[in-house]
């Protein structure tokens, strides 16, 4: 990893320095904007044939996704009615053997 790729770019510029140093280091106390900064480009455009395929692609993902979480959903939910049932199922036998 280079050192220049870890320092921000929007660093204001210091261009005056102090009569004192401290340390030996001279201190910059003029900070002036900053005018060397590329505007930033433009994306370019993006056709409707090709928003209509990613549209559609992020659909079926979606929808593969969803799914997967739904049959998830159904077999948890079969897993839990089957065991209520489970430890029901002793009492409503008694109680349907009781009555005449």
């Amino acid at each position: 990893m280079s050192r220049k790729k870890s320092i921000p770019d929007d660093l204001p510029t210091l261009t005056e320095v102090v009569g004192e140093t401290t340390g030996g280091f001279p201190t910059l106390t003029e900070i002036v904007e900053d005018t060397a900064v590329p505007a930033p480009s433009k994306a370019p455009e993006i056709s409707p044939q090709l928003l209509l395929e990613l549209e559609a692609h992020i659909e079926n993902v979606f929808a593969q996704k969803l799914q997967q979480h739904l049959v998830q959903a159904q077999q948890h939910a079969i897993q839990q009615a089957l065991a209520e049932l489970k430890s029901e199922l002793p009492q409503l036998i008694r109680a349907a053997l009781a009555k005449p």
